[in-house]
């Protein structure tokens, strides 16, 4: 029987008014990656997918649901989270969406001064939420930071009950290339070279097919 496995991918956006909103330069390169290697190794692929140019085509083997908002994508995440059997979380969500979405273009001669100030709320925490709902399933989970990378990594590691992180700086967004360091929950750390990010996906893969055949057998 096919493993299957459940990817977020892609920035999210969260609306200011009907054509603005926040959002970052996540390409969803490393998610399209992530795909095709799945792919390749025979397993079923369930893609959540926020905007970006990047495409994912529908297959036999491969579910695109295509979302806009984080909570769109927790919700997408929450409706297939019990068919996976590994869960990577590679989308760049937004932690934080307006507080109130105005329901028309805002415009500069509707605002009193050169300023406006947008109340922002906190956004659900979509791969805490798989760690606390997971049964058997691996969950794997990324973290981009500019300082402070494997220390900050391991704190969210831990925090998030996480199998795997695969640790960042911020010079791999938009980036063809990637050298992520791979932290385990066991402790171990593995160090990739500057590579593509087809192969940093299939090192993923990999790894994360790894954990789950060692729980299997448990």
């Amino acid at each position: 029987m096919a493993i299957k496995i459940l990817i977020t991918s892609g920035p999210t956006r969260e609306y200011i008014d009907p054509v603005r909103f926040i959002s970052n330069a996540s390409s969803g390169k490393m998610g399209k990656a992530l795909v095709e290697a799945a792919l390749k190794q025979k397993c079923e692929v369930i893609v959540v997918k926020g905007p970006s140019a990047v495409e994912i085509k529908n297959t036999k083997n491969c579910k695109v649901i295509d979302v806009i908002s984080t909570k769109d994508m927790l919700s997408a995440v929450k409706e297939n989270l019990k068919f996976a059997d590994i869960f990577i979380g590679a989308a760049a969500v937004s932690d934080y969406r307006p507080a109130i979405v105005a329901k028309n273009k805002i415009k500069k001669k509707n605002v009193g001064s050169n300023t406006i100030t947008v109340k922002l709320v906190k956004n659900p925490d979509i791969i805490k939420y798989v760690s606390l709902h997971k049964k058997k399933q691996v969950v794997v989970g990324f973290a981009l930071e500019t300082k402070n990378l494997i220390s900050y990594a391991k704190t969210k590691l831990k925090e998030k009950k996480l199998d795997m992180i695969v640790a960042n700086d911020s010079s791999t967004i938009s980036s063809k290339n990637s050298a992520p360091t791979l932290i385990f929950k066991n402790g171990n750390i593995k160090k990739l070279n500057l590579v593509s990010k087809e192969k940093v996906a299939k090192e993923i893969i990999n790894e994360s097919i790894g954990i789950f055949k060692t729980i299997k057998t448990c």
